[in-house]
C-alpha cells in the first residue's frame, strides 16, 4: 500500500491535468493550511512568521512563510506546473475524409509517439463574459473525446525498423467526431457548445479559452514490489508536490522567510508573464524584505538567499545505458539527484552541490549526482534563470525518472518523501551556509 504522502501525490497528479488546475489544486492545500491569498494590485502588511501565497494569471504561484525578523534572506524552493504536450488552436475544429478532428501545436518538446492510441480529452481555463467584466473559469472535461490513431502497421510495413515518423501539423490532430451519415451540415461551434455545456453557461458568454489535451488515465504504482509511480506530468509536478508539502506540512521557526515559486511555461523558456524569467518572483522577494525598513533591502536579502531549482533528473534507461555518463547513471529509489553542468545549463556550482550534500546528510538522505553524456545536448531547468535574475546560488535537483515527456512517465516511490525530508531541513536549518 502507498504511504499517504504517495497517495496525496498520485491525486494532485490526477487533478492536476493543466497548468491552471495544478495551481488551483495547490491553492486549495494553502488555504486548508491557513495561508492567506495576497492581490498584488493591493498594499501588503506583513506579519513576522505569517503564511501568505500570490496566485499570477491562473497558472504560477509564489507561497512563503515570513522569517522572525531577524534575517531578511529567503530560502527558495522554485518548480513548475507545466508539460510539454498539445494544445488546441483558436479555431481548431476542421472536417477530413469524414472525419472532424481537431488543430492542435505542440507545445515544448513531447515525446509525441506516446500520445498516439491514448484516450485523451479536453481541460484548461475559459474566459467568460459576465456583464460588462472578464472572468476565469477552469475547464476539464472528464469523458474521453479524443484519439490520435497510428497507422496501421498493413499500411506502414517499416514502421518497426525506421521508427514512428510523425509530422506535427498533418499527423497529430485528433479525432473529435464522425460528421454526420445524414448529410447534415457540421456545426462549426462544437468545441464551444461542449464547453457551454460542460459549464452549464450560454455558449455566447464564452469569449475565449485556452485548451490542450490531456490523458485520462489516471496515476498508478507499478512493479513487482509496487516500487514505481506511474504518471502523466511526473515532470516537474512531482516537484511542485514536494514543495508544497515541505512548505505546509511544517511551521518553520528560521529567521529567514520560507518561499516556494511554482511557475508556469518552463518547458518554452519562461520567458512569460508568469515564468521564471519573469519579474514575478523578484517582484515578490522585494515586498517581502521591504517590510524590514533597512535601507537597500531588496539587495541585502537577495545576498542572504539560497534557491533549490527542482526538476525531473534522467535515471539510467537499462535498454539505452549507452545514452548516460556510465560515472553519473542515476537510479530510481536512490535517493535526489544535485545535476550539474559545465556550461551552466544547470545553476549548480561547487558551493550549492556541497550545501545540498550537507543537508541529505543532516537527514540521513542518500544523494546522487548526475551529469549529462558530453556528446548530447543538455536541456536546462529554471536553476540558471533564478540565479541569473536574482543574482543568488542555485543548486538544481531532482528525483531520477524514466521517459520524460512521454505522455506517461515514470519514477520511484520512495524518493519523493527523500525529497521532502531534505527540503524541509533546507527551510529548517538556520545558517544552511555553514556547510
Amino acid at each position: 500500500m502507498p504511504t499517504p504522502m504517495i497517495t496525496d501525490l498520485m491525486s494532485y497528479l490526477d487533478q492536476s491535468v493543466t497548468a491552471y488546475h495544478a495551481t488551483l489544486t495547490a491553492e486549495q492545500t494553502l488555504i486548508d493550511k491557513g495561508f492567506t491569498k495576497l492581490d498584488e494590485k493591493e498594499a501588503w502588511k506583513l506579519e513576522s512568521n505569517g503564511k501568505y501565497y500570490v496566485i499570477r494569471s491562473e497558472s504560477a504561484l509564489v507561497a512563503w512563510q515570513m522569517g522572525n525578523g531577524s534575517k531578511s534572506g529567503v530560502r527558495l524552493i522554485g518548480a513548475h506546473t507545466d508539460s510539454p504536450g498539445l494544445h488546441l488552436k483558436p479555431n481548431p475544429q476542421h472536417s477530413k475524409s469524414g472525419y472532424i478532428q481537431l488543430g492542435v501545436e505542440v507545445y515544448g518538446g513531447p515525446l509525441l509517439a506516446s500520445w498516439t492510441d491514448r484516450d485523451l480529452s479536453l481541460a484548461g481555463r475559459v474566459i467568460l463574459k459576465d456583464g460588462g467584466q472578464l472572468k476565469v473559469k477552469a475547464f476539464k472535461s472528464d469523458v474521453v473525446l479524443l484519439r490520435i490513431p497510428q497507422l496501421a502497421i498493413h499500411l506502414n510495413r517499416e514502421v518497426n525498423d525506421k521508427g514512428l515518423k510523425l509530422n506535427k501539423q498533418t499527423h497529430m490532430p485528433p479525432i473529435f467526431a464522425l460528421e454526420s451519415v445524414d448529410g447534415d451540415p457540421v456545426d462549426e461551434n462544437l468545441v464551444k457548445q461542449l464547453i457551454a455545456d460542460s459549464l452549464q453557461v450560454d455558449a455566447k458568454t464564452i469569449a475565449n479559452w485556452q485548451l490542450e489535451c490531456y490523458d485520462t488515465q489516471t496515476s498508478s504504482l507499478s512493479g513487482l514490489n509496487q516500487e514505481f509511480l506511474v504518471s502523466g506530468r511526473i515532470d516537474n509536478l512531482t516537484m511542485c508536490h514536494a514543495a508544497l508539502k515541505t512548505l505546509t506540512e511544517k511551521q518553520f521557526t528560521s529567521p529567514q522567510t520560507a518561499m516556494i515559486a511554482l511557475f508556469d511555461n518552463e518547458e518554452i523558456g519562461s520567458s512569460t508573464q508568469n515564468g521564471a524569467a519573469s519579474s514575478f518572483i523578484r517582484d515578490i522577494i522585494q515586498r517581502v524584505v521591504d517590510t524590514s525598513g533597512e535601507q537597500h533591502s531588496l539587495q541585502r536579502g537577495l545576498a542572504d538567499s539560497l534557491c533549490i531549482s527542482a526538476d525531473g533528473a534522467h535515471a539510467i534507461h537499462p535498454n539505452y545505458a549507452e545514452f548516460h555518463d556510465p560515472q553519473h547513471a542515476v537510479k530510481m529509489n536512490r535517493g535526489p539527484v544535485i545535476k550539474v553542468n559545465a556550461n551552466h545549463r544547470y545553476a549548480t556550482s561547487a558551493f550549492t552541490s556541497a550545501m545540498f550534500e550537507q543537508l541529505c546528510a543532516d537527514v540521513d538522505v542518500p544523494v546522487q549526482h548526475y551529469v549529462h553524456k558530453t556528446d548530447l545536448p543538455c536541456g536546462s531547468t529554471i536553476g540558471p534563470i533564478t540565479a541569473t535574475g536574482l543574482g543568488i546560488p542555485v543548486v538544481d535537483v531532482g528525483n531520477a525518472m524514466l521517459s520524460m515527456h512521454s505522455i506517461r512517465e515514470t519514477a520511484g516511490v520512495k524518493d519523493h518523501e527523500m525529497m521532502i525530508k531534505v527540503m524541509q531541513q533546507f527551510f529548517s536549518k538556520e545558517d544552511v551556509l555553514a556547510v
